[in-house]
């Protein structure tokens, strides 16, 4: 049953109806009864706790049928919990990455199915998209953002293209240049209309405009500043790009100047001790402008100040609540919510930031 709480707290809080910006009352309450019954939160042995465990995300196995369509959006979602489990459950396997709509709607890039998953908490539902053109299928869908007017633009590193997704799953596009040779990590700076690619391949970062025309490159091989080794995983953050240079152990801040990108600061280093860097991946920043770094190697979320001081380390290698197993990619929401792509675990785990006081 604690489970289950969890995951309903899970699911008001992607809907907004639970509040995150500023933890209020209710709220409290809500994360003090999970604390009761679990004490999963972090740091540990802290009377503050900073952050607190949700729940997993699998796929069908958390879908559950909504028998009656008529009820309240509350009745739905607790349904959508404690109902009958759905049979022949297709379930996550090797999740990369995710992104969420703040609607409910989750989208999550899986290589082993070679699809896109997208999981509407508030229907129940769960869609697989496999179509990369009419007539071919992805292979290695890695990166996930929305593009302008409602489409959803998905990085396939082999396919050496961006595609271009309506949001009912269906091909309209792509994005694509001969110098484009796997492409990973992907963002969109909406007020410039600009969409950022890794290719890892080729150690630098593609810039394009929201037509597909390339504008840019930035950055070339070394481990000088602007410099990368295989970069992977991309996010945005209040000062600028936030560059996964996995191969030089490290994460690069890029700030915006006019058409131009400039080195801020560079987060991590590598070594053997935790809060060292081996083989980063995901990457996202918090509301706080906290940096969050997925340390895929040694299976844990590193969290940084935006000035660079190694706050807390979060996870370890297993398969309970809190550990990973080879995570990959990050998100965060609006509500500071946190999901990892807990790659061979086959799910997404979901913890929530309650603030740095």
């Amino acid at each position: 049953m604690v489970a289950k709480i969890k995951l309903f707290l899970l699911m008001l809080v992607s809907l907004g109806l639970i509040a995150c910006s500023s933890v209020g009352e209710k709220e409290k309450r809500a994360f003090e009864l999970i604390n009761q019954k679990t004490n999963q939160t972090w740091p540990k042995g802290n009377e503050i706790a900073h952050y607190v465990y949700l729940g997993d995300i699998y796929g069908e196995s958390n879908l559950l049928e909504i028998k009656n369509k008529q009820e309240g959006s509350l009745i739905k979602i607790w349904h959508f919990l404690t109902g009958e489990i759905a049979k022949n459950n297709i379930d996550l396997k090797r999740p990369q990455a995710i992104i969420s709509d703040g609607k409910g709607k989750l989208y999550i890039s899986d290589v082993s199915h070679q699809a896109i998953f997208v999981i509407d908490t508030v229907l129940g539902t769960q869609n697989l998209w496999q179509r990369s053109t009419i007539k071919t299928n992805f292979i290695s869908p890695i990166g996930l953002v929305f593009g302008r007017e409602n489409e959803l633009l998905v990085a396939d590193s082999e396919l050496g293209m961006v595609i271009r997704l309506n949001l009912q799953g269906e091909p309209i596009g792509k994005i694509s240049h001969p110098s484009l040779i796997r492409p990973t990590g992907i963002v969109r700076v909406a007020e410039r209309g600009e969409i950022y690619v890794s290719d890892t391949h080729r150690h630098n970062i593609k810039v394009f405009n929201d037509q597909g025309l390339l504008l840019r490159t930035i950055g070339k091989k070394g481990n000088g500043e602007i410099e990368f080794n295989s970069p992977t995983f991309l996010a945005l953050h209040k000062k600028g790009l936030l560059v996964s240079d996995t191969l030089n152990a490290r994460v690069q801040l890029l700030e915006y100047s006019g058409n131009q990108e400039y080195f801020y600061r560079s987060y991590g280093k590598r070594g053997m001790k935790l809060g060292n860097l081996t083989r980063p991946k995901g990457v996202a920043s918090d509301s706080s402008g906290n940096i969050y770094i997925i340390e895929s190697y040694f299976d844990h979320m590193l969290i940084f100040s935006e000035n660079g001081q190694f706050l807390l380390p979060l996870g370890g290698t297993g398969h309970g609540a809190g550990e990973f197993y080879l995570p990959s990619g990050i998100f965060i929401d609006e509500q500071d919510k946190i999901y990892v792509s807990d790659m061979m675990n086959g799910r997404i785990s979901v913890f929530q930031f309650l603030g740095n006081n």
